[in-house]
Order: C-alpha cells, then sequence, then structure tokens
C-alpha cells in the first residue's frame, strides 16, 4: 500500500496534499532517475541513490527498484510529477 511520508508532504487548502519548496523537482528528477537506472542496468543517473530519495515521499514502495516504479506509475505518481509523461 502506497503512502505518503507526513514530514514531506503538506495538506494543501483544498483537502489535498502537496509537496513544499524545490521538492517538487527533487521528487520529478528522481522518478527520471529511477526509470533511467533501471533501463541501463548497471549505470546510475548520479552518486545520489535516485530509489533512495523516492523512498524519502513514499512509504509501502515495493522493495526492488523496477517494481518500486511500476508501483508509482500504476498510481498516477509518475505522469503527475515528470512533465514528459503528461
Amino acid at each position: 500500500m502506497l503512502e505518503l511520508n507526513g514530514e514531506r508532504w503538506v495538506a494543501g487548502e483544498e483537502g489535498g496534499y502537496m509537496l513544499d519548496g524545490m521538492d517538487n523537482m527533487r521528487l520529478a528528477t528522481a522518478l527520471i532517475g529511477l526509470e533511467f537506472e533501471i533501463k541501463n542496468h548497471p549505470m546510475k543517473m548520479s552518486r545520489i541513490s535516485a530509489f533512495g530519495v523516492v523512498k524519502e515521499y513514499f512509504y509501502g514502495l515495493k522493495r526492488t527498484k523496477a517494481g518500486a516504479f511500476k508501483q508509482l506509475e500504476e498510481a498516477g505518481i509518475v505522469k503527475h510529477f515528470v512533465p514528459s509523461r503528461k
């Protein structure tokens, strides 16, 4: 079950949740990096783990990179945060 990390997400005025400050860009970059690392297995996008960054924002992710990315795609998270997916 995918859950939001309450320390990162802020309740919005209209009842939804949003990220504060530069977290939108950080999460979008991590999602792009996670997809890159899945497609190009031995290569990493940066020294920082994209999967580790994504896990800072969500609880209940699958244990593998591919499983977690698929779970985020099914929940519509990737489509929402990555502009090229809209």
